[in-house]
């Protein structure tokens, strides 16, 4: 078994929600959406969100364009929230400021958040920034690889909202995002390659859902494997994968894949964790209640 040390850091930049603020808000329903505009990676390289605009509606419409501080605070009513990120942003280091470096938005756009009385919210948008990563044993690896794509919620076990939280899910589709700062992999046999990620970080975009604000919560820190199969003639099959706490009995899958995709092969014919797109059914289970669909599916180391 090897560990990878990956050609990309992922950067998070926090957003909290908590109690306080400056702008008028009912006090008794006041929450403070906090943006930090700096996050720092495990080498201690600092970087810092640049010129950047976030839209926020749910209970509240607010646009911020005032970034100039290191931290923003917006006072927010509770409810149910999206905030997305607008293009024109870059990303700097915080010793070189006014030279761009190249980074990738990972999150889904517009990611969701509830305010509620007297509770911290947490919500972080994540980055992938280059690197020059190198394979190795026994390395400690501060660097990200992600899955991401969009669900389309097909079936819903309840029969509706009173009684399946996932119901108003149904015929939307949903983007998620999967994100490990590394992995290992192992070989199954005729040419099955498992990869073993790092903890995870679950998001869910798109429309507010305090169920899978809960679902990811809960599967935070959690491990992710997943399998790619040779498949012949140089294509890889996807083989599925699942993240899952079984304390809070909620589990995400993803099953094998609808096609193959070109890749990598190493010497002996195992599949390469290289950057792929799949077609992949998909389910979440939250104490026997959860939803059924397909998805899309991007990866990358």
């Amino acid at each position: 078994m090897r560990l990878l040390k990956l050609g990309a850091s992922v950067l998070a930049l926090v957003v909290v929600a908590c109690g306080g603020g400056t702008f008028t808000v009912e006090p008794q329903e006041a929450g403070t959406l906090q943006l930090p505009l700096t996050s720092t990676t495990p080498s201690g390289t600092v970087y810092r969100l640049v010129g950047a605009t976030f839209n926020i509606t749910g209970t509240q419409t607010v646009t911020v364009t005032d970034t100039a501080a290191d931290t923003v605070q917006v006072p927010l009513q509770a409810g149910s929230y999206t905030i997305q990120l607008a293009s024109g942003w870059t990303m700097e280091r915080a010793d070189a400021p006014g030279t761009p470096v190249p980074a990738t938005l990972l999150s889904p756009n517009p990611l969701t958040f509830t305010v509620k009385k007297d509770v911290a919210t947490q919500v972080r948008f994540m980055f992938k920034l280059p690197g020059d990563g190198t394979a190795d044993v026994g390395i400690h690896v501060d660097s990200g690889g992600w899955l991401a794509g969009t669900i389309r919620v097909e079936v819903s076990n309840g029969s509706g909202p009173d009684v399946d939280p996932y119901g108003e899910l149904v015929g939307k589709d949903v983007p998620f995002l999967i994100s490990f700062e590394s992995f290992s992999t192992g070989r199954d046999g005729f040419g099955v390659t498992t990869v073993h990620t790092s903890p995870v970080t679950v998001q869910f975009g798109g429309i507010p859902s305090e169920h899978l604000e809960r679902v990811a919560a809960s599967l935070e820190g959690s491990m992710f494997s997943f399998t790619l199969l040779r498949s012949g003639s140089g294509m890889v099959d996807f083989g599925g994968g699942r993240i899952e706490n079984l304390e809070a009995d909620i589990r995400f899958e993803l099953y094998p894949g609808s096609f193959p995709f070109t890749g990598l092969m190493d010497a002996e014919g195992y599949p390469l964790f290289r950057p792929f797109e799949t077609g992949s059914p998909a389910n979440l289970w939250d104490a026997s209640i959860g939803f059924a669909g397909t998805s899309v599916v991007n990866a990358a180391p």
